[in-house]
């Protein structure tokens, strides 16, 4: 679990945030995109911590909010911390594929400096799950109801703060 303090680590101020001191603007949630009619998306698999296949469709039944991100992307450090916040209010599962190439190698010490506790971290080394989703950047964030059906889609990074109201209204 991650302390107060890790989070503080990586937060800034007046939604500007990012570990190494650069200014990034987090948009709001209101920038999110709604995809009509929803989609379908493709299977996604990705990796745990462990290196054991997990399924997209292994978390249905709840509204998912799936972020693409990697720990050299400033914008998407600037974010997680966000989406921790997101994750321990526990109304939608927030799930963070992290693209790095090294893996658990990249990311395992990563998230030792900066815990972020409350986020489910996946790995997608291959970039194999942004592709088939058609992820141009980073980060990414997908808004998938409960039915595992596309209902939103933001590209750039965000404060999710507030942002519950939407994403019922994306899912609901």
């Amino acid at each position: 679990m991650v302390a107060a303090g890790g989070a503080t680590l990586l937060a800034g101020l007046g939604g500007r945030n990012s570990a190494w001191g650069e200014a990034v603007d987090l948009k709001s949630p209101s920038a999110i995109v709604p995809v009509q009619p929803p989609g379908v998306l493709p299977e996604l698999s990705f990796k745990n911590a462990a290196g054991q296949p997990v399924g997209l469709a292994s978390f249905r039944g709840r509204p998912v909010v799936l972020n693409f991100w990697a720990t050299w992307c400033v914008p998407c450090v600037a974010e997680l911390p966000e989406l921790d916040k997101l994750a321990a209010i526990g109304a939608v599962t927030v799930l963070a594929a992290s693209a790095d190439r090294r893996g658990m190698d990249a990311v395992g010490p990563f998230l030792a400096k900066h815990p972020l506790p409350h986020l489910t971290v996946l790995l997608d080394p291959a970039s194999d799950a942004a592709h088939a989703v058609q992820v141009v950047g980073f980060p990414t964030t997908l808004i998938i109801d409960a039915n595992g059906r596309l209902r939103g889609r933001l590209e750039g990074p965000a404060s999710w703060s507030g942002a519950g109201e939407t994403i019922n209204k994306l899912t609901g």
